[in-house]
């Protein structure tokens, strides 16, 4: 029986090689291990980070130079060279010549209130026409006293304070006057005006302050009044350019005319009773009014670039 094991073994065990061999399978021998082939890892992917934008290299900004200021005119500029000379032969503000008298307080100051708009159209557009600024003045009639920013006045003249840009006119006067001489008062009314309102254009245009600003420097008291005079007798030829311009519808002739001319002749320091050379001779009173008056233009006003005999 043991033997008859051995032989079953022995063929069972060779029937599986056969079948082995039969059946291509590999020696076991011949076959090698696995080996565990590890994937190719890819390399660590950088996370993206963003690319800085480049920060612009600020240009450098131009140099602006400041505008430098514009000199400021000296006063000898301001007086005879100034923009008010070129404003050309005035226009006419075609009025009459008011119809009122000075024989009652409230008739003058009609009078003189009605004088002030003719003055201010003519001398608006002249100032207009150079570029100077205009404000018109105050009118202020009086009688007796009357206190002012530059002042007292006890009632005996014509003046202009520049503090309120005012012209103040006596009642008084021109009531006297009236009863005396009618034609003559009433010329000397539209003169005395428009010589005051003569200085209101200078307060305008520069002239009155840089005038005084001049005279307070002056150490000889003979150039102070002749600074003085200088200013005066430009008041008048301004005053007489507006009368001139005006001419036809006031209207200055005949008798009204003829007391103008010897009102204008006959005005000067001769006359006053302190006999102070503040506003000008007789002669040099007449010849800035009739040119002022026959030009009707400023540039024939410029008292302050002309010679001193002009002005004595």
């Amino acid at each position: 029986m043991l033997i008859g094991l051995v032989v079953l073994a022995v063929l069972v065990v060779g029937s599986g090689v056969t079948f082995a061999l039969r059946n291509g399978g590999d020696d076991p021998a011949t076959v090698p291990a696995a080996v565990d082939t590890p994937s190719e890892t890819p390399s660590e992917t950088p996370t993206p980070t963003a690319t800085p934008t480049p920060t612009p290299t600020p240009k450098p900004k131009p140099t602006v130079k400041p505008k430098p200021k514009p000199r400021t005119p000296t006063p000898y500029e301001i007086v005879a060279k100034n923009k008010v000379y070129s404003a050309g032969v005035l226009q006419a503000s075609r009025c009459t010549e008011p119809p009122y008298r000075p024989t009652t307080f409230a008739a003058t100051k009609a009078y003189y209130n009605r004088m002030l708009p003719c003055l201010n159209r003519t001398w608006w557009l002249a100032m207009a026409k150079v570029g100077l600024p205009f404000r018109a003045p105050h009118v202020i009639v009086y009688a007796n006293t009357v206190k002012t920013p530059c002042g007292t006045e006890r009632g005996t003249r014509g003046f202009y304070c520049s503090a309120n840009e005012a012209i103040y006119m006596p009642f008084n006067v021109d009531y006297k006057n009236y009863k005396i001489n009618p034609m003559y008062t009433r010329a000397w009314m539209l003169n005395t005006f428009a010589h005051e309102y003569g200085h209101h254009v200078q307060q305008l245009s520069g002239i009155f302050q840089a005038s005084f600003a001049r005279q307070a420097t002056m150490a000889d008291p003979n150039l102070r009044l002749l600074e003085s005079r200088r200013r005066e007798l430009q008041a008048s030829c301004f005053g007489s350019a507006y009368l001139g311009a005006n001419a036809a519808f006031i209207p200055m002739r005949g008798d009204l005319l003829t007391n103008w001319k010897f009102a204008v002749a006959n005005a000067g320091d001769e006359f006053s009773p302190t006999k102070i050379r503040d506003h000008g001779s007789k002669t040099n009173h007449n010849l800035w009014s009739t040119r002022g008056f026959n030009n009707r233009n400023p540039v024939f006003c410029n008292t302050f670039s002309t010679f001193p005999q002009y002005t004595s």
